[in-house]
């Protein structure tokens, strides 16, 4: 079982991660649209579906529904391929879109 803070999202809600290789995001309920700052792949997640970036880039996960994913901690895969030094002291953004 994947552990980790719950996320709900209402549709049309964007939550921002500043780095797609620190979390692992597993939807449980809805629709999820994940994109990757200078990634072409989008990708969309149903309930049970994961996602674990393997750069150390911003994602933005947008709800095209009611929506929600558990944040869990990345891999050690996910982890040994991120850049950056400051990965630690990001923190997570949501905001809403009209």
């Amino acid at each position: 079982m994947v552990q980790g803070p719950t996320v709900s999202l209402p549709p049309r809600q964007l939550f921002e991660l500043p780095d797609a290789a620190s979390a692992r995001i597993l939807c449980t309920a809805g629709c999820l649209w994940v994109t990757i700052d200078h990634d072409p792949r989008d990708v969309v997640l149903h309930p049970g579906e994961s996602f674990e970036g393997t750069a150390g880039r911003r994602a933005l996960v947008y709800a095209l529904e009611p929506s929600a994913f558990v944040l869990a901690p990345a891999s050690q895969r996910a982890i040994g391929h991120a850049h950056g030094r400051d990965r630690a002291r990001r923190t997570a953004f949501v905001w809403g879109c009209a």
